[in-house]
């Protein structure tokens, strides 16, 4: 895992000693659906769990949506009202219900691509599969 995340920029560390709860962090990414700064979010927080080992607990969660702030990435973010977002209840379970629902439909892994709402693959593909996928999507 280490090589194939040198090759694409990412320094997998297993600096953190256990397994991800990642209602907190999907919820926080939630918030920010359609707004600057989703994108750059999760790169954070992938950077956060994978090189530097902090489990993405609440604290950590506002540590990212700082940095996100601090970046310039999401300018109009408003962290009390994100993570007041992250701790809601009813927020929190749209995710888990969100999640239960992708994978009941096969989701198994991530990433997971979707064309034209047909599920086609998890994880890194060749370029010549997301063509032929594509492609036969539009058909």
């Amino acid at each position: 895992m280490k090589q194939a995340g040198a090759a694409v920029g990412i320094d997998f560390t297993g600096k953190c000693d256990r397994a991800p709860n990642s209602v907190g962090a999907h919820t926080l990414i939630k918030f920010l659906e359609g707004k600057p700064g989703q994108n750059q979010l999760a790169e954070i927080l992938f950077r956060q769990y994978f090189t530097d080992g902090l489990y993405p607990d609440n604290e950590n969660l506002r540590a990212a949506a700082e940095e996100l702030l601090e970046g310039g990435d999401s300018p109009d973010l408003d962290l009390d009202a994100a993570m007041a977002f992250v701790e809601s209840a009813n927020e929190r379970k749209a995710v888990q219900a969100e999640a239960a629902d992708y994978s009941m439909r096969g989701v198994s892994g991530v990433p997971f691509f979707i064309f034209n709402g047909q599920p086609q693959f998890s994880g890194a593909q060749p370029v010549a599969t997301f063509k032929r996928s594509l492609l036969e999507s539009m058909a």
